[in-house]
């Protein structure tokens, strides 16, 4: 199974080419992967980036976190931190960057956060 281009740093493909054969993953590139899907392993973070989906506008820290159903401050704050590389601020609310943008949209339509049973 191909690791998708939304876990590639700076939107690089794995081939860079659709030709020749496929580069093998380095190091720093495992390392990339791990990463994401470790901030990923949370439902809490998988939520915010739901929430910020659904929206498709900006969305204060306050609605936010009541779409989390996070009451713990911290808590929500460490979440959201974890998320620096998919989710922004800017002028005081929150949207998904580009990265984030791709992530969601290729996970929902692929089912890989839905339960189809």
């Amino acid at each position: 199974m191909a690791i998708p281009g939304w876990l590639w740093p700076d939107d690089r493909s794995s081939t860079g080419s659709t030709q020749g054969p496929r580069k093998s993953l380095g190091a720093s590139e495992i390392e990339h992967a791990t990463s994401v899907f470790s901030v990923l392993s949370s439902p809490i973070r998988l939520q915010i980036l739901v929430t910020l989906h659904e929206r498709s506008v900006p969305v204060s820290y306050t609605e936010l976190r009541e779409s989390a159903s996070v009451d713990d401050k911290g808590k929500f704050n460490y979440h959201l931190r974890r998320l620096d590389h998919l989710v922004c601020v800017q002028d005081g609310e929150y949207m998904l960057t580009d990265r984030g943008g791709e992530f969601i949209q290729e996970a929902l339509y692929n089912g890989l956060i839905l339960d189809n049973e």
